[in-house]
């Protein structure tokens, strides 16, 4: 059977480990990677949908990977799939992604004009 193998000092961390400032900075990480890539609707879904699941969800991190590895450094990688388990933190990843996006619209407009 096959298992990622990340060889890093994070394999053995906790949830409780990882400060709520550094919680909220991985969160708006992604939030903004998201957003810069276009990707607000097809997130906020996933997120939405997967929400009662969101201890799957976080161990589903692995399947997609490369996708998170994107808008993350590995180091934390697995702290973000630690991070989305505690439904709170879901919810502010929604609510940073909207955010993220109206500002986004914001300054897209005023551009435009």
């Amino acid at each position: 059977m096959f298992q990622w193998n990340f060889q890093n000092n994070d394999d053995n961390i906790l949830l409780d480990d990882i400060s709520d400032e550094e919680q909220r900075c991985i969160l708006e990480k992604v939030a903004k990677g998201l957003v810069r890539r276009r990707l607000t609707a097809p997130a906020i879904f996933f997120l939405e949908v997967c929400k009662p699941l969101n201890f799957l969800g976080s161990q589903f991190l692995i399947a997609i990977a490369p996708f998170v590895q994107s808008l993350l450094p590995l180091h934390d990688y697995r702290k973000f799939a630690l991070i989305i388990e505690r439904d709170s933190n879901v919810e502010e990843l929604i609510t940073l992604i909207e955010d993220f996006s109206k500002k986004e619209g914001k300054g897209a407009k005023g551009q435009e004009g």
